[in-house]
């Protein structure tokens, strides 16, 4: 299936080139077979490790590959021959630990290529190689660069094995194999062993180092078999600081060089490559070097139960040590402090315990210690009196070396330290460390840098302190700030610097003590002084400061002016130096007010004088300003008051020179003082008045015209009047009253007057506000001499609101005995007894035709006669 794949993709994108991070190792190894004529033939396999992924575009294990010869008298290249694939293995972790949560996938592929290679004899052998690009990216311990379009190769990786020539080595000779090729399953911050044991044929004895790996290779095209090796030398992969060939995993994982066994704790989690080479000693003869290159991935392993502490208690602090539970929350600890002494508790809080005596003791933390998933830390607990750390640095100018005086000791007599590693916070290098007492480094420039010294004694204890050290480029140095000098004083200069070293001034010019920081100086003209400061290294700075020698000095108060009564005033002295300043009230027996050049004052009327003197030593000068004091215009804008509505109104303000008013609308010279109003809503009017008399400050004042909405006069709605029936008006809208005519009114001055009028008659009604304000209302009055009926001749219901309903208007009649609608066949349409009720025009829901209608009332007046009416109506739409 993998192979139709590649080749389909061959088929269809003949230019594509995949990337090999899939290859995660390498190992290339050789066995002699004999000679063929004047030819050593050997049996060469290479051994590629490959993720255990698929998909996508992760390149699957290639089908074949190229082995490259060079000869290595000069390095030419001999032969290229490429061989298919002829061996494919998977290797998967086993037992899994049931106590780790989600365990991870730990798998690789292996990939066996074999091929016969036959060489004539030479001085120094063959380099037989293989070449593949490119390296995860996603490497922690080395510098991973990716290929570009723009010719970039990338960070790829070499496997090459050297065949013996007949200087160095052993013609007939077999390479040593690494013999294991395990899943392994490395937990970040965990102790781990992995085996990278190796055998050999012939039986030589073999040593292990951890070294270089090496990049190299091109980017494979779209057939699948990466491209063949250059000639050597190769060059190696570029380790991220805090790792290196020798420190693959960092300082805390090494390498048995008997066994092979690589062990210790892992560093974090993440990628990282591995190169292991064992040397072929045949008795004390190197006969050659083999590699194995391996990328081992450090996981995140969670475990159900984890007992975690410090591996060692070693600041040696006396006979009390706090101990640090890491372990696992909400379980049973059991403690075993290694001198007899045990503890069981459920709190992980630190627990302090005191020795007995001093000694080296084995601590043990037991974490749910009757659980199959239990665990256990062990630590080392140094029981010792104090190791007092402490260094002190001398020599800090960047092209000095910097000297570190080591002031270190323990109060142990029995006790020395034994071991110093000083790392000097070079961040471009790891060559800046030391193991001697009192060092010396030589920093590459300016700038501050973190130097840590760790420190052993012989009885184990170990302590490291760290102290940030500014390297500079030429030694720090303050001095006094340029400044000017009555001529009739002297002035003490000083010069500052945190580090030690010597001063000198010059010029010698009426100056005291000029090889101190703080000579004493009185020069009579304007002088610069200049001081040279070298610290104990030889390392020198330079400074000046300047004098500017007066026999006069000069002050300018300001300007007399004009002042309004009130306002804060700011004065601001000017003089021709960085002098003291003094501001005296003249008006209040020279009262001191302000010690600055700029003074806040709120003056008195009517008319005030302030004096400013500055001082330089024995040089002092002074200037007066004169304030006159004016009020602000006493600003009117006239009484508040009301008007009726359309009504106009006369404003008159007063108190100063000239005046706006505001808003002007409505206004018939809102620039006067005098304007003529007509607003039509209640307003404030604002008038700014402001004069020429000194004091240019505007002032407003308001105005509140009320404007009396419109008189919603009243006189009641037209009505009906029947004989012999007085009738009482009701007019409202007002606080009193004007009824015209006074006909048959029994009082014309009140807003309910009762008339007798017997004819139809119109009154009119006028309504008065408490402001004045008046309008007038009419009401019209049919005079009806007896009880009657009055019937509309037509109406129209379409639902305007007008005229909708056909009903009789009942004058002098208090019932309806019945009240009738007939069409002109006799049909009967509408029929109610309810006083005042009509017929809407719907017979059964439905509109009646338009047409003319017979209709027939009958009902009772006030004195209980029966009245009869009958008559007809048209409806129309």
């Amino acid at each position: 299936m993998k192979r139709s794949l590649l080749l389909l993709i061959f088929l269809t994108c003949a230019f594509l080139t995949v990337q090999a991070s899939h290859i995660i190792g390498g190992e290339m190894y050789y066995k002699y077979l004999g000679k063929d004529g004047s030819l050593n033939r050997y049996e060469v396999t290479l051994k590629l490790f490959r993720v255990c992924e698929s998909g996508g575009q992760i390149a699957p294990m290639p089908t074949a590959v190229y082995f490259s010869v060079f000869s290595k008298d000069d390095n030419t290249r001999v032969s290229q021959t490429q061989f298919g694939r002829s061996g494919f293995e998977v290797k998967q972790l086993g037992t899994i630990d049931p106590c780790i949560v989600n365990p991870p996938r730990v798998c690789f592929e292996i990939g066996l290529f074999v091929g016969i290679i036959s060489v004539p004899e030479n001085n120094l052998g063959y380099t037989v190689a293989f070449q593949s690009c490119c390296r995860d990216e996603f490497m922690v311990n080395i510098q991973v660069i990716l290929p570009s379009n723009g010719g970039t190769t990338g960070t790829g990786a070499t496997y090459f094995t050297e065949l013996p020539g007949r200087s160095f080595s052993e013609i007939g000779n077999s390479s040593p194999v690494f013999a294991k090729d395990e899943a392994v399953l490395v937990c970040a911050g965990k102790n781990f062993s992995y085996d990278f044991s190796a055998t050999d044929p012939d039986g030589d004895r073999l040593e292990y180092e951890f070294c270089n790996a090496y990049t190299g290779g091109q980017t494979t095209p779209g057939t699948g078999v990466p491209p063949p090796a250059t000639s050597p030398p190769y060059q190696s992969v570029d380790y991220i600081r805090g790792f290196t060939a020798t420190q693959p995993l960092g300082p805390d994982a090494k390498i048995d060089p008997v066994t092979g066994i690589i062990s210790g704790k892992a560093p974090a989690a993440g990628k990282y490559v591995v190169t292991v080479c064992v040397k072929e000693f045949r008795g004390n003869k190197l006969l050659g070097t083999h590699r194995k290159d391996f990328h081992i991935n450090i996981t995140t392993c969670t475990k159900l139960v984890e007992a975690a502490m410090p591996d060692k208690y070693a600041d040696c602090s006396g006979l009390t040590v706090t101990f640090i539970n890491n372990s696992t929350p909400g379980k049973t600890y059991d403690w075993d402090f290694g001198d007899g002494t045990t503890l069981q508790t459920t709190s992980t809080a630190p627990i302090p315990h005191t020795y007995a005596a001093e000694g080296t003791y084995i601590a043990k933390l037991y974490v749910d210690k009757a659980s199959n998933c239990g665990d256990s830390a062990l630590a080392t607990v140094y029981v010792y009196p104090l190791l007092s750390p402490s260094f002190n640095v001398t020599g800090l100018c960047a092209t000095k070396p910097t000297s570190f005086i080591n002031g270190s000791n323990t109060s142990n007599p029995r006790d020395q330290i034994t071991y110093y590693r000083w790392d000097f916070g070079n961040p471009g290098t790891l060559e800046d460390t030391s193991n001697i007492r009192n060092p010396q480094y030589q920093y590459p420039g300016p700038g501050t840098y973190t130097a840590k010294l760790l420190m052993r004694t012989q009885l184990g204890c170990e302590r490291t302190i760290s102290s940030d050290i500014t390297i500079y480029d030429k030694p720090p140095l303050t001095v006094t700030s340029d400044t000017v000098l009555c001529i009739k004083n002297s002035l003490q200069l000083k010069a500052e610097s945190p580090i030690n070293g010597t001063y000198s001034w010059t010029p010698n010019y009426n100056i005291v003590n000029p090889l101190t920081a703080t000579p004493t100086v009185s020069p009579k003209v304007d002088t610069e002084y200049k001081v040279r400061f070298v610290d104990i290294s030889g390392c020198d700075n330079t400074a000046s400061v300047k004098i500017d020698v007066r026999d006069t000095v000069k002050v300018f108060a300001g300007t007399d002016s004009t002042v309004c009564t009130g306002d804060q005033l700011t004065l601001r002295a000017t003089a021709d130096g960085p002098y003291s300043f003094t501001w005296l009230d003249l008006n209040n027996n020279n009262t001191v007010v302000g010690t600055d050049a700029i003074l806040n004052i709120t003056p008195p009327p009517p008319n005030r004088s302030y004096a400013v003197e500055v001082d330089l030593g024995n040089c002092s000068s002074r200037d007066t300003i004169n304030l006159k004091m004016v009020d602000p215009p006493k600003a009117y804008a006239g009484r508040d008051t009301s008007i009726c509505t359309g009504d106009e109104i006369t404003l008159n303000a007063s108190g100063g020179s000239s005046y706006v008013w505001s808003p002007a609308t409505a206004l018939s010279s809102p620039r006067q003082a005098i304007t003529k109003a007509r607003p039509m809503q209640t307003t404030n009017y604002i008038v700014t008045v402001t004069d020429v008399l000194g004091c240019p400050k505007a002032v407003n004042d308001t105005v509140l015209i009320t404007v009396i909405p419109p008189v919603p006069a009243f006189a009641g709605n037209d009505t009906i009047l029947i004989k012999d029936q007085p009738f009482q008006l009701h007019a409202t809208g007002g606080v009193r009253y004007v009824w015209t005519p006074t006909d048959a009114l029994n009082n014309p001055n009140i807003s309910n007057p009762i008339t007798n009028i017997n004819r139809d008659f119109t009154y009119r009604v006028t309504v008065y506000t408490a402001e004045g304000c008046n309008a007038t209302d009419d009401i019209f009055i049919r005079f009806i001499a007896g009880p009657a009926i009055y019937i509309p001749t037509g109406f129209s219901p379409n639902g305007d609101g007008l005229n909708d309903i056909f009903r009789p208007i009942p004058v002098g009649i208090v019932q309806t005995d019945f009240f009738r609608v007939f069409d002109r066949w006799g049909r009967l349409m509408y029929s109610t007894v309810e006083y005042l009720k009509g017929w809407d025009g719907t017979v059964n829901g439905n509109r009646a035709a338009i047409g003319t209608y017979v209709w027939v009332i009958q009902g009772k007046d006030i004195n209980g006669n029966k009245v009869l009416r009958k008559g007809t109506v048209t409806l129309v739409r």
